[in-house]
């Protein structure tokens, strides 16, 4: 439209000014054609000079408004910079209001009654004392040449470092049902750091462990946050339990052991919630106190999953008396067994079982099969052709440490573990 109304302005003066040329020449006597001439000689300098006074006006409005845009983009900017530090605090502070209201709604539902809650805390100070006596003795078994920095530390020597500076951490790994994918558990594993940080690996720090008289300690530190996530998880009515490893050499220790059925029959209404999980070789050669302290805790509703999987020729009617409701063995063992080497557990059934009735099979003793170490989508779907209730696995998510946050909350109480720092 601009445009427009210029052309007709340029248009209506030349009229004009070849009109003024003539009437100037009728009066004067003059030549017309010269007259009309110089009106649009002066028509064209004066188009000129409006041309270049409307083109500087329309540089200049165009410099504005470039340098307008850049200042309301320098605006938006630094407004999204601003709306992205809010939207972190408000975040942050999400967390630690999600943790507060994890934290009381765990408070309002400890029992009411005094006598049950005085009864914990003595059972609790309890527990106490008898970890003190065990640092105590780690205490007193001196550190050689711990004066020597230089010097390399052996395993057991680590392992006792690391519980007296209570570098032990909770490592999480969800567990999902299948064909949902939706975490139905998570294992926990308790893993150790040395002074420098570094995580000591499980197949380094068990062995000595175990050699030193120490996993009692360590299995308790794992079931006491185990027991204070699962409330959490409670309070937030998220139906997801955990399971724990348990050494057999807590299972028969007679001092660890009475304490720990203690604790467990506190907490009771957690049974199927908390699992307790022992290697496939330990079940097969348990003592008989350890079976009778298995059974002890079956007796309060707790249940046992059996993981390192020999073979999948297992006697069910034994797993189903002791307990176990959970069997875990790899993915790869399991398609590789069921499919190809035609291996069958052990049953009451005398019929020709196929590749997919496996898990049925053991779903009517009680078990469900897991299958471990999966990887990759094929092997999902090889696992659900058999009918798979659960699964564990990168595929689905890496064992990972749980927040600080988390790792604070549930701390045990100070002197529950008899944290020897001096």
């Amino acid at each position: 439209m601009p445009l427009i109304a210029h052309a007709m302005f340029y248009v209506a003066y030349a009229v004009l000014a070849a009109a003024v040329g003539v009437a100037l020449a009728v009066i004067g006597g003059g030549d017309g054609a010269s007259a009309t001439l110089g009106g649009l000689a002066t028509f064209a300098a004066f188009a000129v000079t409006h041309a270049a006074l409307t083109a500087a006006h329309a540089t200049g409005a165009v410099r504005a408004t470039e340098k307008r845009l850049k200042g309301e983009i320098d605006k938006v900017r630094t407004l999204h910079k601003e709306i992205a530090e809010d939207v972190s605090i408000v975040a942050e502070r999400l967390d630690t209001l999600d943790d507060r209201v994890a934290e009381v709604a765990l408070r309002r539902a400890e029992p009411a009654g005094g006598g049950e809650v005085r009864a914990l805390e003595a059972l609790v100070d309890r527990l106490g004392r008898s970890l003190d006596m065990r640092f105590e003795e780690i205490k007193r078994v001196a550190l050689p040449n711990a004066a020597a920095p230089s010097r390399q530390l052996s395993p057991i020597e680590m392992v006792r470092e690391a519980l007296l500076e209570n570098r032990v951490e909770l490592h999480m790994q969800p567990i999902v049902a299948l064909p949902q994918r939706r975490t139905a558990f998570y294992e926990g594993f308790s893993r150790l750091r040395d002074s420098t940080g570094r995580l000591i690996a499980p197949s380094e720090f068990i062995p000595a462990a175990e050699q030193a008289g120490m996993m009692s300690t360590i299995d308790n530190m794992l079931l006491f946050r185990a027991v204070q996530i699962v409330r959490k998880l409670m309070a937030q009515d998220r139906r997801i339990g955990i399971v724990c490893n348990l050494s057999p050499r807590s299972l028969s220790d007679e001092s660890f052991f009475p304490q720990f059925l203690d604790f467990m029959h506190e907490n009771r209404d957690l049974g199927g919630a908390v699992v307790f999980e022992i290697a496939h070789e330990a079940f097969e050669s348990r003592t008989a106190a350890q079976a009778r302290a298995m059974a002890r805790l079956a007796d309060l509703g707790f249940f046992f999953s059996i993981d390192k999987a020999k073979s999948l020729a297992i006697d069910l009617p034994d797993l189903e008396r002791a307990g176990v409701r959970y069997f875990k063995a790899p993915a790869s063992m399991v398609i590789d067994q069921i499919v190809h080497a035609g291996v069958r557990p052990k049953s009451n059934i005398a019929r020709e079982i196929a590749p997919r009735d496996v898990t049925a099979v053991f779903r009517r003793y009680g078990v469900d099969l897991v299958g471990e170490f999966v990887e990759d989508e094929a092997t999902v779907s090889e696992l659900l052709d058999l009918d798979l209730p659960y699964a564990q696995g990168h595929l689905f998510g890496a064992a990972r440490a749980i927040k600080e946050s988390l790792m604070e909350a549930t701390a045990p109480p100070k002197g529950f573990f008899g944290r020897a720092a001096g």
